[in-house]
């Protein structure tokens, strides 16, 4: 992909220096996403970021191979892609600001906040890492006429611990804000409106419109929708989601985490994706005249998302832990089945009908560990892939897919996703065989670094037992 996204406007430049001033910000913290969805960022003080608020901030790309918990991921035996290395200097990126993402963070003191667009010394956007990915297959979008709008819904487990204290019990028996699960729970909302009231003002004042707030079926588990987008935009908001839950959580000596699953049983965390294509003011999805109001380019998308389930459940579950949420079918609602239906929470892809406006197309695999740019891409690429191929998704699932055996599911582990990601032709058309490969060598480390990890279920079945 080449630099086609100019610099900021002047107008824009004035603006951020007005808010600057106006506001009293002392401080900007500039970063985005790693292939983790981790923030990357440093604080500039706001002198220097108003000289020239477009201009590049350095940060090496010692980030782009930092596995999750910080430790650097060596380059991979055999592998000849991008890869940054002390061989090399970890050399600086130009992280440039999208100051069409520029906002005071009343909950950052004196602060603002701006996200970045990875590049090279020479403009070019670093390809691998995931709002150029996204970006990527956005411009593709767009050449074909196409303006993609998606919404999250995200879940997450809430927990009435810090961090130490629940590393400290070992992540099991953590005091949870009620007792028991209540789905939809009206009584278990009021009761938790101090915590989740805190969420949403948090993200109203950083621009993170909240459109439903509810309890949802796990113990001390919420779920946050929010309201449609353009894909980038709504990627950055996703980020930009976990951020506030994480930290306002944090501010009232809570813990909150995205873990996709805590234990045996039960539900586990999901990012539900809701997604449709405009063509100017109109909803390409939409067709009065077709069955349910679905046009057929809302059918070839469905069918792509579909088709290519199964080879980007990679990006969809891109942890160890991830497929452990696909466990136990119905229980868990994670969206596992290979098929597609009108208004079934038991099928993958679930259409959503009504006025022009409403109609959509829901993904339900994605965990909430999923990163939101990587996730958007993946089912934007298939959505593409099923329109230009003129892919038909055949009649709408009817009933339990669940219950059904001969209705296919998803990878059953993080290393056979792989193979069958690192092997999809899609995947390699539409994000690239750079970013596929850097891609997959970045999720074999967390096969590896699980493999090799003795568990505490392994020594207590077989230390005194073999």
């Amino acid at each position: 992909m080449g630099n086609n996204h100019p610099s900021a406007s002047s107008e824009e430049i004035a603006k951020v220096r007005a808010t600057l001033e106006e506001r009293g910000i002392k401080r900007v913290l500039v970063g985005g996403a790693d292939v983790h969805g981790q923030f990357r960022a440093k604080f500039i003080p706001a002198w220097r970021f108003a000289k020239d608020p477009a201009a590049p901030i350095h940060i090496s790309d010692v980030i782009a191979i930092l596995d999750i918990e910080d430790e650097m991921i060596p380059r991979p035996a055999g592998y000849e892609g991008w890869w940054p290395t002390w061989d090399s200097g970890f050399e600086d990126m130009e992280c440039v600001p999208d100051l069409s993402t520029f906002t005071p963070v009343p909950w950052i003191e004196d602060g603002a906040m701006v996200l970045v667009d990875f590049r090279d010394h020479g403009g070019r956007p670093v390809r691998a890492l995931p709002r150029n990915v996204l970006r990527n297959v956005v411009d593709r979008a767009t050449g074909l006429g196409f303006t993609p709008r998606m919404a999250g819904e995200y879940e997450f487990f809430v927990f009435r611990e810090t961090a130490k204290t629940a590393r400290e019990k070992g992540f099991r028996d953590l005091a949870t804000l009620g007792e028991g699960a209540t789905m939809y729970g009206g009584e278990r909302a009021h009761a938790d409106l101090g915590l989740i009231g805190a969420m949403e003002q948090a993200c109203e004042s950083i621009g993170i419109k909240i459109e439903a707030a509810v309890t949802e079926g796990g113990p001390s588990q919420y779920e946050l929708n929010l309201t449609p987008q353009s894909a980038l935009r709504a990627a950055d908001e996703g980020f930009l989601f976990k951020f506030v839950v994480k930290r306002m959580a944090e501010s009232l000596g809570h813990t909150a985490t995205f873990i996709p699953k805590l234990g045996a049983g039960g539900f586990g965390s999901s990012m539900h994706a809701h997604q449709s294509l405009w063509a100017g003011e109109r909803n390409v999805f939409f067709d009065a005249k077709a069955p349910h109001g679905l046009s057929v380019t809302a059918r070839q998308y469905a069918a792509g998302m579909m088709r290519t389930l199964r080879e980007f459940t990679a990006v969809y579950a891109p942890f160890v832990l991830s497929y452990k949420r696909f466990e136990g079918g119905a229980e868990t609602a994670a969206g596992s089945k290979v098929t597609w239906a009108v208004d079934n929470r038991t099928t993958a892809v679930r259409a959503v009908c009504g006025p022009e406006a409403h109609t959509r197309l829901e993904l339900r695999t994605p965990g909430a560990d999923a990163n939101s740019y990587l996730a958007f891409a993946a089912m934007l690429a298939g959505g593409l892939w099923g329109i230009e191929n003129d892919i038909d998704p055949g009649e709408p699932y009817i009933g339990n897919a669940y219950a059904d055996p001969a209705v296919d599911t998803v990878p059953a582990t993080l290393g056979e996703a792989l193979e069958l990601f690192e092997q999809s032709e899609v995947a390699n058309k539409y994000f690239g065989e750079d970013v596929v490969r850097y891609y997959t060598e970045t999720r074999r480390w967390e096969v590896e670094q699980f493999n090799s990890a003795v568990t505490d279920w392994e020594l207590g079945r077989y230390f005194g037992n073999v």
